[in-house]
């Protein structure tokens, strides 16, 4: 493999496969954990097949390729980078957590029983924990009892720091201090994932082979339909998803396979120049708004359609509440995601205020 210096452009075809990826795997877990609120009687059951777990080892390759381009195309400094992760983060996460909260509220005086069933002792520990990304280190399991998916953003939020750490490191042992640190913090759990991310880092790094278009999608396919395959079929190893101490890294060297082919999917994706890329068509603009907004309901969705079942009465197997169920909470996680994607600049300005204060703190400590 040639390692490449020059930046790829996302642009053409591979930016709209990146976005129909996203897509497609955040509507899996949509319909996954709805197919698990209205089709079955023990809810989530990790010994079957979970669809929702191999969209997150997707969401893992992907932003580890995303976050590549991003420190390479558009280095700007650690200061810039930790200014765009957090911010992407809290805009969505803080509004998620007080949703959350809102609604465990709500289905505590409507459903009891329904709420039963989540809860694990006393809740509000685990928001702030969450509000941290504390909430899966070491061999932790504390996201808020009706909004699970919240897990893997602990994951990637530690991926982001031991990267950004190690990327922008000063030169010599010492720097390398700062990134072994926040290993440490993240545990075993959360480092055991870590390689699938870095899979799609490289990904991104190293220069595909191919230059045929056309062949290169061919093999994609291949490649992705290898990673369906092989999801289909491997054992879940070397333990069960969701079991304790490992929880959602439970079956990390299965993960890892997968996420060999999924990222060997995105290192094929072809290069497109100034004269291959079209202007931008009003579809693909949709595909886009649609793709940013696949992030909201992501985190937003299982909270929600617990609040469906506490106000309207489960009828489980019925085919036409459950579709009606989808189609609300579908509906309302993108009017929300919408507004977050507006107020997302308020954040933006929040953070790079903070942190250039604290930059020049640092900076008039040092030279006192």
């Amino acid at each position: 493999m040639t390692y490449s210096t020059a930046p790829k452009k996302i642009a053409g075809g591979t930016s709209i496969f990146m976005d129909s990826l996203r897509i497609v795997a955040a509507l899996v877990v949509f319909l996954g954990h709805g197919y698990a609120q209205w089709f079955t009687t023990v809810g989530y059951n990790y010994n079957g097949v979970d669809w929702g777990h191999m969209a997150v080892v997707i969401f893992f390759a992907l932003s580890g390729y995303v976050i590549a381009y991003s420190t390479t195309a558009n280095n700007r400094g650690l200061l810039q980078y930790t200014q765009a992760r957090l911010s992407r983060l809290y805009s969505v996460v803080i509004p998620t957590l007080l949703i959350t909260a809102l609604i465990e509220i709500v289905v505590k005086l409507s459903d009891p029983a329904l709420l039963a069933h989540y809860t694990r002792g006393v809740s509000w520990p685990r928001y702030i924990i969450s509000g941290l990304f504390l909430n899966e280190v070491w061999f932790l399991s504390a996201s808020p009892p009706i909004n699970g998916p919240l897990w893997s953003l602990s994951y990637e939020f530690w991926y982001y720091v031991v990267f950004g750490l190690f990327f922008f490191r000063t030169k010599g042992w010492k720097g390398l201090l700062l990134p072994l640190a926040a290993c440490l913090i993240a545990g075993p759990k959360i480092l055991l994932m870590m390689p699938i991310w870095l899979l799609g880092n490289c990904a991104y790094r190293f220069k595909s082979p191919i230059k045929n278009h056309g062949l290169s999608w061919l093999l994609i396919t291949v490649m992705i339909g290898i990673a369906i395959t092989l999801f289909c079929i491997l054992p879940g190893y070397p333990l069960h998803l969701g079991k304790a101490p490992l929880f959602f890294a439970g079956q990390f060297i299965t993960d890892f396979i997968i996420g060999v082919f999924v990222a060997l999917a995105l290192w094929m994706l072809p290069q497109y120049d100034n004269k291959e890329v079209k202007k931008t068509s009003p579809v693909v603009n949709l595909i886009r708004k649609f793709a940013d907004l696949t992030f909201p309901l992501y985190v937003l969705h299982d909270p929600m359609l617990v609040l469906v079942r506490s106000v309207w009465k489960t009828r489980l197997f019925d085919v036409t509440q459950f579709t009606i169920a989808m189609l609300i909470v579908f509906t309302a996680t993108m009017v929300i995601g919408s507004i977050m994607e507006q107020n997302r600049k308020h954040w933006t300005s929040f953070f790079k205020k903070v942190l250039q204060k604290g930059k020049t703190l640092s900076l008039a400590k040092a030279n006192t």
